[in-house]
């Protein structure tokens, strides 16, 4: 274990308790390939009130429509200890939003924490 581990989570977990809200969902999204029928599903396993929202944003794209994103960190004890991928999304304030960027990510031999971004999806 990286020296940095025996307090470093535990930080990460404490950090982003402080700030968790309710309202904020973490979807894991996996696609599945069925060669025998060429079908690919997809299943979601939702992680409920998931981390901590930053950030909101509402930005104009050319006069003609607007684009809406979130800041949020999530810690990955609260995820099941995985790395969050732009297939899956977030949920909150009544709206799926999807991943678009993950940065940075904390860890040393342990997960301990990323930030994301989301737009609406």
């Amino acid at each position: 274990m990286a020296n940095q581990d025996l307090w470093a989570r535990p930080l990460a977990d404490t950090l982003v308790d402080a700030f968790r809200v309710s309202s904020l969902s973490y979807i894991r999204r996996a696609q599945a390939y069925n060669p025998a029928t060429g079908d690919v599903s997809l299943s979601e396993t939702v992680f409920p009130a998931a981390g901590a929202v930053t950030k909101t944003m509402r930005t104009e794209e050319g006069g003609i429509g607007e684009v809406y994103a979130i800041e949020a960190w999530v810690n990955a004890s609260g995820i099941s200890d995985i790395w969050p991928t732009t297939l899956d999304q977030l949920e909150y304030d009544g709206a799926r939003w999807q991943i678009t960027a993950i940065s940075p990510q904390f860890s040393g031999d342990v997960k301990y924490a990323c930030k994301l971004q989301a737009r609406r999806a």
